[in-house]
């Protein structure tokens, strides 16, 4: 049975998710002022966090994130303007309260006290907007809505509201009156009984809400809106003109409304028929979410991962099934071994889409990430993000949290150059990074590029061999491509002293081991004062691969299929030696010869004139694999290394076939 997750780490992975859109969304202010969507994106979730905060109970949070609402409402009523120092203020509460979610999930409740960035946001409103104040009245009052909505002709509709029988009624009806002032379709004008005594929990579970709608509109729109929240049980419809009219004729004073339900059908039917039942359903909608079904539940990562383990025992299964059926000659159990195996692959096809993630998951924090780098740094840059809707495995995606923030943070320290700098270069002086996913079959590459200084060629060649990684007979046949590969050579930096950014977190060499170790590559491009770019290519999922089986001497290895060109007999081809490297020609191309038992150290291999060459692809490595012979292909599940043996040159991991048998994969491009 799935669990589903518990009370407090739904509130803490809702509460992250909105303070990064938060986040992104005050940067989208800070940028245009007067954007009136991205005002109103913040103050909706900072309204959100606020409730959210309150109705779990952690008061002290729900106040600063009550003064930080305060302060965004002063500016979305034009009475504060957006300034550097406002805003600074606003991220410092924003960082007060991604801390004290990181506390309520690690210990339950929030250790941080915010006391004083509350006295500080409290000091900004009360300092420039008294004045402003009593010119305009506060616009969210009960009373200022209750004279718009009689001055503007439009219709009213009361909706009577029920959030069931339930132990937490009042919080199901704060969410439910939270989305009501949220709507932009209508317009809270009262509730009865009246807010205070809803929050109080001095309710039945019914409550009515008037709302003012467009003229236009039929109050469909109202039914729609509360039959979707998950809050209400049930909701009813009415024109209050209708109502309004009952009430005068009855001398029924308005409080009583909450019996409108029963009552309404005599206004609208003199003969008193059941016709009038029929009439008002035309104008009621009457909806139960018992009725509604459920399409989405949130499921922990753990229980995800557990399927996907048995889904992965279930390929091992198939694969000792299908070489028992043919070593015992079961012919008739092999249709019934391929219906076994396409549920198998369409269980494993389902599983692996359950596992994808956005890449906005672990990117949606750049945005301010450089934003506060440049600050620091007094630098100007525009950072843009495009593609990050791309999903990826979310083993993927957590593996390259920490490469891609290195490679943002090198493209801010490292790639743009101070304003100054850059406006003597005839650039202007806000630099740009653009962060860019794009999935093209089962492949995402994530590049980020800079318009900043580019890589300096002959600075990466004067340090590598002042690093004695090469010499300089060795650096001076390397074309740039390669000299950009030195970058990710452990501990190698052209900076002679390293800075509060640089010195932070991994370097460019476990950056391009963790892309290798998920299968995948990265790629370099610069041009000297036009920027650099980092391209990092990637599987969408995990590695369930389908692999050709090789065997050198006694010992069997697995090679990804996907990264084969050709399989040839030895005795087709022509090898020449070179500087005593066996080679092969084809197309014009000339490939190296890697001979495994060599390679890899198999003593008890012989050569023979019936070996077999692998020609692998030339986008993954131009070289060709001498080895015994080729026994078969299988689908299997590659399990990377772990601890010391992760990294190994020429092996990528391993996998469990039929028999119980471990088989290495091996890494072609490091081989």
């Amino acid at each position: 049975m799935v669990r589903v997750s518990d009370a407090i780490t739904t509130f803490v992975h809702e509460s992250e998710e909105d303070i990064q859109k938060l986040n992104n969304a005050l940067l989208d202010l800070e940028n245009d002022p007067d954007g009136n969507e991205a005002i109103e994106t913040v103050f909706r979730v900072a309204h959100n966090l606020k409730g959210n905060f309150g109705i779990m109970g952690f008061a002290t949070a729900s106040e600063l994130s009550h003064a930080v609402e305060d302060l965004l409402d002063q500016i979305r009523d034009g009475r504060l303007e957006v300034t550097s120092e406002r805003m600074d203020l606003v991220f410092e509460a924003v960082d007060q309260i991604e801390l004290m979610v990181d506390e309520i999930a690690e210990n339950g409740e929030p250790t941080t006290d915010p006391a004083e960035t509350i006295e500080s946001i409290r000091a900004s409103i009360d300092g420039e907007s008294a004045q402003a104040a009593t010119e305009q009245p506060a616009a969210n009052s009960a009373t200022a809505v209750d004279d718009a909505a009689d001055d503007d002709g439009r219709s009213r509709y009361r909706a009577t509201v029920d959030v069931g029988e339930t132990d937490a009624k009042r919080v199901d009806a704060m969410f439910v009156l939270d989305a009501t002032g949220d709507a932009d379709a209508f317009e809270l004008v009262h509730t009865v009984p009246d807010r205070d005594t809803i929050e109080d929990g001095e309710f039945d579970g019914t409550f009515d809400v008037e709302l003012a709608v467009d003229a236009a509109d039929d109050g469909d729109e109202i039914a729609s809106f509360y039959e979707e929240s998950r809050y209400v049980e049930s909701v009813t419809v009415d024109s209050v003109a209708d109502a309004t009219e009952t009430e005068t004729a009855d001398e029924t004073p308005a409080q009583t409304v909450d019996s409108g339900v029963e009552t309404a059908p005599d206004t609208s039917s003199e003969d008193g028929d059941d016709d009038s039942d029929e009439s008002n359903s035309e104008e009621t909608s009457i909806a139960s979410r018992r009725n509604k079904e459920v399409e989405s539940i949130r499921v922990d990562v753990e229980q995800v991962d557990r399927l996907y383990n048995q889904v992965e025992e279930m390929v091992t299964s198939r694969i000792k099934l299908r070489k028992i059926i043919k070593g015992s000659g079961l012919v008739s159990a092999e249709e019934e071994l391929e219906e076994h195996g396409k549920i198998t692959s369409s269980l494993q096809d389902t599983v692996l889409e359950i596992r994808l993630v956005p890449l906005e998951k672990i990117v949606g924090n750049f945005p301010r990430v450089v934003r506060d780098l440049a600050r620091d740094q007094g630098k100007e840059i525009d950072f843009e993000m495009e593609g990050v809707d791309n999903e990826m495995d979310r083993s993927i995606l957590n593996e390259l949290s920490d490469p891609l923030m290195h490679i943002i943070r090198n493209a801010v320290d490292h790639g743009i150059e101070p304003p100054a700098v850059r406006e003597e270069k005839g650039k202007p002086r806000e630099g740009t990074i653009r962060l860019t996913g794009e999935r093209e079959r089962d492949r995402v590459s994530i590049t980020v590029e800079d318009d900043g200084a580019g890589l300096d060629v002959e600075r990466i060649k004067e340090k590598a061999v002042e690093k004695g990684i090469m010499t300089q007979e060795e650096i001076d046949v390397l074309d740039e491509s390669e000299v950009y590969d030195l970058i990710f050579h452990p501990g190698f930096s052209t900076r002679d002293e390293v800075t509060e950014v640089s010195g932070r977190g991994v370097g460019m060499d476990v950056v391009n081991e963790v892309v290798r170790g998920v299968d995948g590559t990265i790629n370099v491009e610069s041009e000297p004062d036009e920027g650099t770019s980092v391209t990092l290519t990637l599987p969408v999922s995990v590695a369930i691969v389908r692999v050709l089986f090789v065997t050198i001497g006694d010992e069997t290895y697995g090679i990804p299929i996907k990264n084969i060109d050709e399989i040839s007999e030895l005795e087709d081809l022509t090898i020449e030696t070179i500087e005593g490297q066996e080679i092969i020609t084809h197309d014009d191309r000339v490939y190296p010869l890697i001979a495994l038992d060599d390679t890899l150290d198999v003593g008890d291999a012989e050569r023979s004139d019936d070996d077999m060459v692998i020609r692998i692809k030339t986008d993954v490595r131009q070289v060709c694999i001498r080895c015994s012979d080729v026994v078969g292909q299988e689908e299997v599940v590659i399990k990377p290394f772990e601890g010391i043996l992760s990294g190994a040159p020429g092996i990528s991991g391993a996998s469990v076939l039929g028999e119980g048998e471990v088989v290495m994969i091996l890494d072609v491009e490091t081989l």
